[in-house]
């Protein structure tokens, strides 16, 4: 009992200090690493790391900010940024609906993070050549990554993790969840219009668009062009990744050091000066914190508690879990929540006459939206609001992103509930 308890307190004083700002955040993830290593949470202490710490996910962080940083100097983003105003720019609406449809488009095949490290960059591009404001077109491609992750069986690790448990095909998952998603971010759209609405009224002057040039931004063709491909190369990695067996990681780590390899070849200490190191000691401490949680048995607890509420009606009880499984997830990573949900769904179904297979759906549903409730519900936010913090001093409290999180996740769960009853 002495270690759950331990666990838990660590969770709540982290917590606390993410969200009053008192403690650095990285300062107090590391320090409540160390304490549930210390005291003995892990039967070996090498465990914390070994077993829970998602190396995955660290290497694709490290690989793809090296990556970032490299064609940031070739400014191949913010010819991007410019290349999409000449297009669309005309209006401040058609331009965050493109950039919103895109970024959700490109995170149901590639990982969220990796969306984010090259979208945040042109985005950032964009608004500095049109005088606009930050906050509301990062907020917006965060939750736009993160509805998009719902789409497919690789657009976030928890769908990949439901559809092996449950057996569910690429192409079964897609057909139940790609509409949802199509429908989420409708009305992510709405939302974003609604509350911005002043922003996103504000006109852009032809002459501004018309009067940039491209050539400005190349100041070296061949490596330009070099930067390019390499970003194409990158893209298409990540979408033919499990045909090609690659780990993410790995094909960051490509990125990282081709790029590096190609452009950078002799100096490189500018470039690791630029990688975000504070938000990748963050995550270690967040994942060992996290794996206490889960070494201690209290997810487990929090999932047989899911097993009392079978009492319910199925759909009392589904709509439960679309909500414990968002909120959860909202504070907690989906990852660790998943794995340890898992288990008692299966149990469900083979007990319960109530539960049938499509609770899959909701699980995935609830754990994949849920991250866009607070700044640290998904790896893509904190990553998104740690480039904008890095490249432009802009710091989003927490309670500033709950304000708007919140809200968006509460829409997304009732379309959801709304369309699985339709549907099943």
């Amino acid at each position: 009992m002495f270690y759950e308890i331990v666990s838990i307190g660590v969770f709540i004083f982290v917590m606390i200090a993410i969200i009053t700002h008192k403690i650095n955040r990285t300062t107090a993830s590391m320090l409540g690493a160390l304490i549930v290593i210390i005291i003995g949470v892990f039967e070996d202490q090498m465990d914390a790391f070994t077993d829970y710490i998602d190396f995955n996910t660290i290497f694709l962080l490290l690989g793809m900010m090296i990556f970032v940083n490299v064609l940031k100097k070739r400014n191949i983003f913010t010819f991007i940024g410019v290349y999409t105003l000449k297009k669309v720019g005309h209006s401040v609406k058609s331009l965050y609906f493109i950039l919103i449809l895109l970024v959700a488009l490109i995170s149901s095949v590639i990982d969220n993070v990796t969306t984010i490290l090259i979208f945040i960059p042109i985005s950032l591009a964009i608004c500095d050549s049109l005088d606009l404001e930050y906050f509301p077109l990062i907020l917006a491609e965060i939750f736009a990554s993160n509805i998009g992750g719902t789409a497919t069986i690789i657009g976030d690790p928890p769908n990949i993790m439901i559809a092996s448990a449950a057996d569910i095909s690429f192409v079964d998952f897609s057909k139940v969840m790609f509409p949802l998603s199509l429908i989420n971010l409708l009305a992510l759209v709405g939302f974003v219009f609604f509350v911005f609405r002043k922003e996103l009224n504000k006109k852009i002057e032809s002459k501004v668009i018309d009067s940039m040039e491209f050539e400005s931004l190349i100041e070296n063709k061949k490596e330009f062009v070099l930067s390019f491909i390499l970003l194409i190369l990158v893209i298409l990695l990540f979408v033919f990744q499990h045909q090609l067996n690659l780990e993410a990681c790995i094909i960051a780590m490509i990125a990282a050091f081709f790029s590096l390899f190609l452009l950078e070849r002799h100096d490189i200490d500018h470039i690791l000066k630029e990688v975000e190191w504070e938000s990748i000691l963050f995550f270690m401490g967040l994942f060992i914190i996290t794996g206490a949680l889960e070494e201690t048995g209290v997810l487990s607890f929090l999932a047989d508690k899911l097993i009392g509420l079978t009492s319910l009606s199925s759909d009392v009880f589904l709509g439960l879990l679309l909500i414990i499984s968002s909120s959860i997830s909202g504070f907690l990573d989906n990852i660790p929540f998943t794995a340890a949900v898992i288990p008692v769904i299966e149990n469900l179904i083979k007990l319960s006459p109530k539960i049938n297979f499509n609770i899959w759906y909701y699980l995935s549903a609830g754990a994949c939206v849920g991250g866009n409730m607070t700044s640290i519900g998904a790896s893509a936010n904190i990553i998104a609001l740690a480039l904008l913090y890095q490249f432009k001093g802009m710091k989003v409290s927490f309670g500033r992103f709950l304000k708007y999180g919140f809200f968006i996740v509460l829409i997304n769960i009732i379309i959801s509930y709304i369309y699985f009853k339709i549907i099943f």
